[in-house]
């Protein structure tokens, strides 16, 4: 007898996940998000889980980062409002594609990125990224916030606002426990 697995994929959201996941989630339909791509992360399981279990929202989730950038891009060209999430070592990953593609292109992708390694984290691994991720982002001339205690609706709203006022990709950095 074979036992049927239900997909994860497009299916209601049963798991009431994280308060914080669940307002961000929320401001990605009211800002018309409807594409998802990315690259998994633990940080961002519970936004990824709530754009997986959205049936409005068409979710390709990607091997690579460089592949999640390419998808959201394409999605834009064909009509879609993209997500793309992953941990900021993907950023360094996929900054030729956001340099080469995004900025000279002007695609304006919300890019919802895990800060590991920033200050007060004890993951070593992490440590260069996360000392050097502001920096490129900068360097890429990308609009950035790092979410700290903000009220997190009105941050996001407004990097909304400033990528469709400039055309631009935004980074929204999350740092490990953000949604506490």
């Amino acid at each position: 007898m074979v036992k049927e697995i239900p997909s994860p994929f497009n299916t209601v959201n049963d798991n009431k996940g994280n308060v914080l996941a669940d307002s961000l989630h929320q401001i990605f339909i009211e800002n018309g998000v409807d594409f998802a791509s990315g690259v998994p992360c633990g940080v961002l399981r519970h936004i990824i889980e709530n754009l997986n279990c959205d049936r409005k929202i068409i979710h390709a989730p990607a091997n690579r980062e460089s592949e999640a950038v390419g998808i959201a891009a394409g999605a834009y060209f064909a009509g879609k409002k993209p997500v793309v999430y992953m941990q900021n070592s993907g950023l360094f990953a996929a900054s030729n594609d956001i340099a080469s593609l995004l900025i000279p292109y002007r695609i304006p992708l919300f890019f919802v990125v895990s800060y590991r390694g920033c200050e007060g984290e004890n993951a070593v691994q992490h440590h260069v990224t996360g000392r050097a991720t502001v920096g490129l982002i900068a360097s890429l001339g990308l609009p950035y916030v790092v979410f700290g205690k903000h009220d997190l609706g009105g941050l996001v709203r407004s990097l909304f606002v400033e990528m469709q006022q400039s055309e631009s990709s935004v980074v929204l950095l999350l740092k490990r426990g953000w949604n506490r």
